[in-house]
């Protein structure tokens, strides 16, 4: 029996929408997994080019853009340029997102953690430890809690250091080899930290307060020096090997499960973006640039940050408080309803992006009292694909994903 083209069309349409709001996309047939390529032309950034964070609209953003003592943003599309400058003194290396949007940024040569309003790119200091050799790399759970590595190159020891959203630094552990890559598990319950030149990488048990115990050698990587780190969803650690040109990935058990070969042979940290989570960028030292490849899995950072970020902005002490609720219909065609809630009178920006982090649409720009609200978009000239509907309300951003279905 026949089915109608217009009834194959439609079932196809919510086949394509369940997955693309999944975030687990199926592989396009020929795609090629693990298989690194330059994204930013070589020389773009510093050959201490460190970081890196991607946004949800696919924003990539790494420290030393042209030079030290600055972050460069990179577009879906690999067009690279100066974000922001840092205070005179700073340089970046290591960086994330906490839960209202702010970028953390490790500073080491300044001995703090820096944070930076994306709004309005103010950089301020979020914590300062003058004890500290040099914040090195930074992980993040999701309450906010800040764990930083410590190396001292000139002696190979190292430190681990807590730091709370108030900015109160606490020293965890010391006497370690020299700290480098430091990576929350999936589950918030491991603590990974690598010694770079001791080429292994320690697990710790993490408690929901930020207290380790339990310090135990999770896998050996001999032969290269170790740096930056990530996981993937399903608790693998995607390992940078400096010298050796690859990303060692690592099964929560410990096991060795791949090697990725990298185009250049100093890579000095990875991160997870793109629109389902599973394309790796990978920072690449001397050469200035930035390589990327697709891999199987979403990435926990990128995981945690589109689920906080499309959850209610609401910080401890923090009178700035609103919803973004998710737009219906959703998948949508060619019309949704963008809801949101302000609970006292505040200046509101709502636009939409594109995937390729351009703005295509402003809903709505002024200041509203407090009460709920209800936007509808036509996106009738848009093509289909994969939208985001952000609402900005004093330097607080929210995000959600939208699918636009023909």
């Amino acid at each position: 029996m026949s089915v109608p083209s217009r009834t194959v069309r439609f079932i196809a349409g919510v086949i394509l929408a369940i997955s693309l709001l999944s975030g687990f996309v199926a592989s396009a047939a020929g795609e090629d997994l693990f298989v690194s390529r330059v994204f930013v032309p070589k020389g773009s950034f510093d050959s201490s080019i460190e970081g890196p964070v991607c946004e949800l609209n696919g924003t990539l953003y790494a420290v030393s853009y042209a030079r030290r003592g600055t972050i460069g943003m990179v577009t879906p599309d690999g067009q690279a340029s100066l974000f922001v400058e840092l205070p005179a003194g700073s340089t970046g290396n290591g960086i994330r997102f906490d839960r209202a949007g702010n970028m953390l940024v490790a500073d080491y040569t300044g001995h703090n953690v820096l944070k930076v309003d994306m709004t309005t790119r103010e950089v301020t200091v979020l914590a300062h430890e003058p004890s500290m050799s040099q914040p090195n790399d930074l992980a993040i759970g999701a309450n906010d809690i800040v764990y930083a590595s410590d190396p001292n190159w000139s002696n190979s020891s190292g430190r681990v250091w807590r730091i709370t959203p108030d900015g109160t630094v606490t020293l965890l552990d010391s006497g370690l080899g020299t700290t480098n890559g430091i990576e929350v598990s999936p589950d918030e319950r491991t603590l990974y930290v690598n010694e770079s030149t001791q080429h292994r990488v320690l697990a710790y048990d993490l408690s929901a307060d930020g207290e380790i115990s339990n310090k135990r050698v999770f896998v050996s990587l001999p032969g290269t020096t170790l740096d930056g780190m990530r996981c993937d969803t399903a608790g693998n650690l995607y390992v940078t090997r400096m010298g050796a040109g690859t990303i060692a990935i690592v099964s929560p058990s410990g096991e060795i499960i791949r090697e990725v070969p990298l185009i250049g042979k100093n890579p000095s940290n990875i991160c997870f973006g793109g629109p389902d989570g599973r394309t790796c960028y990978v920072t690449m030292a001397s050469e200035g640039t930035i390589e990327t490849f697709r891999t199987d899995t979403p990435g926990r950072s990128w995981k945690l940050y589109q689920d906080q970020i499309t959850a209610v902005a609401e910080l401890p002490a923090s009178p700035r408080r609103f919803t973004l609720a998710r737009n219906y219909p959703n998948p949508f065609n060619p019309s949704t309803t963008i809801e949101y809630t302000l609970n006292r009178e505040a200046g509101v920006e709502l636009v939409i992006f594109n995937m390729a982090g351009q703005r295509v649409a402003v809903l709505k720009q002024g200041v509203e009292k407090a009460g709920k609200y209800g936007v509808t978009w036509n996106a009738r000239n848009m093509p289909s694909g994969v939208y985001f509907a952000q609402i900005q309300v004093e330097g607080v951003r929210q995000t959600r994903k939208m699918v636009l279905v023909r």
